[in-house]
């Protein structure tokens, strides 16, 4: 059975929800559900009065403290909703749909965002301070891998007989040298090659830096970083390919700048491979001064000079040491399409490089002949003796050599760009009445070369599916330049040779890309010698 207080508060939400439905239509179901509650309540306060579970007043005062009730809650809710006329009421939503709606905001705003914190990560250095000595800010990793396959593929009617000079001076002799004084131009070679090279660069502060790598290769080959894949697993040569410090500063303008490097260090010159192979290195000291042509693009247009002094090769006991001294001028123009002309001229001066014959059954003069040779140049025999067994060739010419260079690149539409490349040089120091003194008979004046390449393709190789198509020739005559220093690939080395050269390239990545080349040359003077050479190479950097 119901108790009063039971009663009561059921009165109360009866007359609080009528009130409720009052302002309602008089149609609404809610109405109708309410009256008939209230009804029903009524009928059961006269059935506990007929019954004398109470008295009339007391139903009565139930009824009458329950219309209080209501009335006072009414005024409470009427004065809160007039204090909140101006609130924003916020409809509920169901768990179920927040997270719905927190996973679609997360989806469409999540790359934006990553991109601004990452990109501000970089800017700001976050956590590095905190995680990493300071050095590490300033150092910077770089390296590559380059495998190849390659074929030497002989004319068959080459001379059988070609002299290996660098192993004949390194066995002391031609006979001493055996077989290997002797060059294979005949028997048909493949291999498989790699290179490897790793290395840093640190910046010091006001305008100070360092670098140094490591290349794999032969140690005293300065044209080639091949390692040939036949060593029965033995492990590969590596060696400092460059060591340097370097400064640079610019003027307040901004428009003229100096650098100073030196220790061992990249190619200072613009150039291409008829002089200097790709993979040679410098030892000394090189200063660039760059001047800005225009007040508003000192970058983008400039003349330059660069001056160089390389030691070859120091003597103990001799004051003649052999040094490489060099100067090129030129200029560097870049355009707003992404055009760019290029144009240097160089002089390089060779000193005491020129091989002296020995005094009779003295060897004093040995240090005069090279270090290195790979092929073409005219050589002389400064071994003065009795014994038929010594041989130790050297340089019949000095070498005092100008160059010219050009390159020009042009944008032909965004996607696309077209290359032209030329180099000239002609060597000044050949004096033929001082190579004929030293052979004992006169040779004429081998002294000149040239290339040209055309190349058209993507304008970014760096994308993936980039291309880029070639075509060059190249003659070279004796001694138009040191054989020691020029292109290891064309006709395997050296000078002495004609021929042209295609070369494609793919890029199978940002960081990886594919080559295609094959060089076909033959000999210029002498003894028949043609090769041509395939090569396939898959290149990866970071």
């Amino acid at each position: 059975m119901l108790d009063k207080h039971r009663i009561l508060a059921l009165l109360i939400a009866v007359q609080a929800m009528s009130g409720t439905a009052l302002a309602s239509s008089p149609q609404a179901p809610e109405e109708r559900s309410l009256n008939e509650l209230r009804n029903t309540v009524v009928n059961l306060l006269q059935t506990l009065v007929e019954r004398g579970v109470m008295t009339r007043e007391q139903a009565e005062t139930l009824v009458r403290s329950a219309q209080e009730k209501a009335a006072a809650d009414a005024a409470a809710l009427a004065a809160q909703d007039a204090a909140e006329a101006d609130a924003v009421r916020v409809p509920y939503v169901p768990e179920i749909v927040k997270a719905e709606i927190r996973k679609q905001v997360a989806a469409e705003l999540a790359p934006a965002v990553a991109k601004d914190v990452i990109d501000q990560a970089k800017a700001d250095g976050w956590g590095v301070p905190a995680a990493l000595p300071e050095w590490v800010r300033r150092v910077r990793w770089g390296g590559d891998v380059r495998v190849r396959g390659q074929s030497d593929l002989f004319a068959d009617d080459n001379f059988p007989s070609a002299f290996n000079f660098l192993a004949i001076n390194d066995a002391g002799g031609i006979t001493r040298a055996g077989l290997d004084a002797l060059a294979n131009t005949t028997e048909d070679r493949y291999r498989l090659r790699a290179r490897v090279r790793m290395g840093l660069e640190a910046e010091l502060g006001g305008g100070w830096g360092l670098a140094a790598r490591l290349a794999s290769g032969n140690l005293r080959d300065p044209v080639s970083t091949n390692q040939t894949l036949s060593n029965s697993g033995a492990r590969y040569q590596t060696g400092l390919d460059l060591a340097y410090v370097r400064w640079s500063g610019v003027t307040s303008s901004g428009r003229n700048a100096l650098s100073l490097i030196g220790g061992r260090i990249p190619n200072p010159w613009l150039s291409y491979d008829l002089v200097w192979d790709p993979d040679l290195t410098f030892e000394g000291a090189a200063a660039t001064y760059r001047l800005g042509l225009t007040s508003n693009a000192a970058a983008d247009h400039y003349a330059y000079l660069t001056l160089g002094a390389f030691p070859l090769q120091e003597v103990e006991l001799s004051k003649d040491d052999k040094w490489l001294y060099g100067a090129q001028l030129g200029f560097d123009w870049r355009f707003d399409g992404g055009s760019r002309v290029r144009f240097g001229v160089s002089y390089h001066y060779y000193d005491n490089i020129v091989g002296r014959l020995n005094e009779f059954g003295s060897n004093l003069l040995d240090y005069t002949a090279p270090q290195y040779l790979q092929s073409g140049n005219t050589l002389f025999d400064i071994r003065n003796d009795q014994d038929d067994t010594t041989n130790l060739f050297a340089l019949a010419a000095d070498f005092h050599l100008v160059n010219a260079t050009v390159g020009v690149d042009v944008m032909v539409t965004p996607a696309y760009r077209f290359s032209l490349t030329g180099e000239f040089v002609k060597n000044i120091g050949y004096d033929e009445r001082a190579v004929a003194s030293r052979l004992g008979f006169e040779v004429p004046a081998r002294d000149k070369g040239y290339q040209a390449e055309l190349g058209f393709g993507s304008a970014q190789m760096l994308r993936p599916g980039g291309w880029r198509v070639a075509l060059g020739y190249r003659y070279i005559e004796p001694d138009a330049v040191l054989d020691a220093f020029t292109d290891s690939d064309f006709h395997l080395g050296g000078t002495n040779a004609k021929g042209y050269f295609i070369t494609t390239d793919i890029a199978f990545s940002e960081r990886v890309f594919g080559r295609l080349r094959y060089l076909s040359a033959n000999e210029i003077d002498g003894q028949l010698y043609g090769v041509d050479i395939l090569q396939l190479d898959v290149n990866a950097q970071f």
